[in-house]
C-alpha cells in the first residue's frame, strides 16, 4: 500500500465541497430519519435502508458521485493524481480482513459473484451495503471495507498522521477525500455495470430508480459551496452483529466460485481471488 491516502491538495480542495451532501445522505435513508428525506427536502426521492430498491439507490447514488469525481480530477491534471482502479479485491485489503474477520472475505466474494451472475442490482445493493433489507451473513463487505481501511491507516501512520486530517475512511463525511474510497467504489461500480450487463442478458434487467437522491450535476462542482454544510455519520460495519468466524470451506469455495463461464468476463477479473 503507497503512502498517499489523503487526495492530493488541489483536488482535496475541489472534492471537499462537491460532495459535502455524502454523509447527509447516508443519515437522511435511516428509517427513522422521515424529516430529512422525501417531498421538500434535500433529498425527495431517497428510499430508507429497510426499503425495496434502496439497495440499487445506494448503488446509483455512488455512480453519480464516481462520474462526478473523474471529471473533477481531469480537471485538475496539475495534481498528479492517477486513480488506482482496483480491478480484483487487494491482496493488502484481503490481509486485513484476514486478520480481523478470518473467513468472511472468501464467503462474501462467493457470495457477491452469485449475485452478480444471477440476482439484481437492488440484492447486490442491499448485500455490499449491510442494509436492513440484507440478512446474508457475509453481506457488509462495503462498510467493513470502509472500516478496515480506517484500522489499518490509524495503526500504521497514527490518527493524527497529516495525510489522514480530514480524510479518515470510517466517516462518510471524510472518506470521499481519501483516495481508497473512489479505489473502492470504482470497483464497486464495476460489480454494479457487471449485474445490470448478466439481467439484461437473461433478460430480467431491473429497473434503475429515476432518482436516487441524486444532488450530483457533472458541473456542480465548479458552483458555490456556501450553502453545503457537512454533518458526521458514523460508518459501522452493519446493522446487526455480523459472524466474525465463519466454516474454513469458504476458503475453498472461492476457488471453485462459477464465475467466467458466461461470454463476458468482466466479473472474473473483479471477483478473482485476490493476488499478490
Amino acid at each position: 500500500m503507497k503512502r498517499m491516502m489523503r487526495l492530493p491538495e488541489p483536488l482535496y480542495r475541489a472534492v471537499k465541497p462537491q460532495f459535502a451532501s455524502h454523509a447527509r445522505w447516508h443519515e437522511a435513508r435511516q428509517p427513522g430519519e422521515l424529516a430529512l428525506r422525501g417531498p421538500g427536502t434535500e433529498f425527495p426521492s431517497l428510499l430508507p435502508l429497510d426499503r425495496a430498491g434502496s439497495g440499487e439507490q445506494f448503488l446509483a447514488y455512488h455512480r453519480e458521485m464516481f462520474r462526478t469525481f473523474l471529471e473533477i480530477a481531469s480537471s485538475e491534471p496539475g495534481a498528479g493524481f492517477a486513480l488506482d482502479r482496483w480491478e480484483r479485491f487487494p491482496a493488502w485489503l484481503a490481509d486485513i480482513f484476514a486478520w480481523t474477520h478470518p473467513g468472511f472475505l472468501p464467503g462474501a466474494l462467493v457470495r457477491t459473484a452469485q449475485l452478480v451472475r444471477s440476482g439484481n442490482a437492488d440484492e447486490l445493493g442491499h448485500f455490499l451495503e449491510s442494509t436492513l433489507v440484507s440478512a446474508d451473513p457475509y453481506r457488509g463487505l462495503h462498510n467493513l471495507a470502509h472500516a478496515s481501511i480506517a484500522l489499518y491507516e490509524g495503526q500504521r501512520y497514527g490518527a493524527g498522521h497529516p495525510r489522514l486530517y480530514d480524510a479518515a475512511m470510517d466517516s462518510p463525511a471524510t472518506s470521499p477525500h481519501n483516495e481508497h474510497f473512489w479505489s473502492l467504489h470504482a470497483w464497486i461500480d464495476g460489480l454494479y455495470a457487471d449485474v445490470l450487463r448478466f439481467s439484461e442478458l437473461r433478460g430480467t434487467e431491473g429497473n434503475t430508480p429515476e432518482s436516487a437522491g441524486l444532488v450530483f450535476r457533472r458541473t456542480a462542482w465548479r458552483r458555490s459551496a456556501e450553502r453545503r454544510r457537512g454533518s458526521y455519520l458514523a460508518m459501522k460495519p452493519g446493522h446487526s452483529a455480523l459472524p466474525t468466524r465463519h466454516r474454513s470451506t469458504a476458503r475453498r469455495e472461492v476457488s471453485s466460485c462459477p464465475i467466467g463461464s458466461h461470454p463476458s468476463d468482466v466479473g472474473q477479473r473483479r471477483l478473482a481471488r485476490p493476488t499478490r
